[in-house]
């Protein structure tokens, strides 16, 4: 998947700020994983707001505003990728997982996003960069998540070359005025990503799900675990002062 090029967060400057911010709504958690013993970790670069989404190439069609950027990117989104691509060549590398599986207030104490200057105008996504492949390459040659299901014993990494996640749209589209500050929130629920049941009529299926998933572990004869990446649900209020 190409995504066009990215306004980075030095370049943008206007009156309008963003804060983004995640929201774990998937209920009962454990110290680390959720209670049912859900894990999922990944390894993210950046997040950004779309003006729009071509249908087709599923590039970004018009503005772009970054609201987030990996501080092991080193301010770098052009030469920023994870660990295990090699193009760009040279460039920081993003080694460390962020763990989905924690309360709110967890997650964005690590995420530590800050007001973030951004173009005005109208956004129907946001967007959420999870790796670049490009100059021949395919597949990363490391993990770029771990998780674990219900009834999984251990962890298990999963390599993928699925480079971003497009949130669900904005419902209104978030429109940014010149002096507008504002916090998006991404809302996640893990008990959609990471599912558990009969096995279904292939190996990446369960029974009643329409679902083809990323991964999957047969934890019993009769039993399956499976991961896809979550829906994020965005939506917008004005920052308090």
């Amino acid at each position: 998947m190409r995504w066009l090029a990215l306004c980075s967060l030095a370049a943008c400057t206007s009156g309008a700020t963003v804060r983004l911010e995640l929201a774990n709504h998937t209920p009962s958690f454990g110290p680390a994983v959720l209670a049912d013993g859900t894990s999922l970790r990944l390894r993210l670069i950046a997040a950004y707001l779309a003006e729009d989404v071509d249908p087709v190439s599923q590039d970004n069609a018009g503005q772009t505003s970054m609201v987030w950027l990996n501080p092991q990117c080193a301010d770098d989104i052009s030469g920023c990728n994870v660990s295990g691509f090699a193009n760009p060549a040279g460039g920081p590398r993003v080694t460390d997982y962020f763990d989905l599986a924690r309360p709110t207030a967890e997650v964005n104490a690590e995420l530590n996003s800050q007001d973030t200057a951004v173009a005005p105008g109208t956004y129907r996504y946001a967007r959420v960069e999870m790796c670049k492949a490009f100059g021949g390459e395919t597949l990363p040659s490391e993990p770029t998540l771990m998780w674990a299901g219900p009834g999984m014993d251990s962890e298990q990494p999963f390599t993928s070359a699925d480079c971003g996640r497009t949130s669900l749209p904005f419902d209104p589209p978030l429109v940014l005025a010149d002096t507008d500050a504002v916090r998006v929130e991404l809302g996640y629920d893990l008990a959609r990503a990471v599912v558990a049941g009969a096995p279904g009529s292939s190996s990446c299926a369960i029974a009643g799900d329409p679902r083809c998933f990323q991964a999957c572990v047969d934890t019993s004869p009769t039993t399956r675990a499976c991961m896809e990446f979550p829906d994020f649900a965005p939506s917008a209020a004005i920052t308090e002062p």
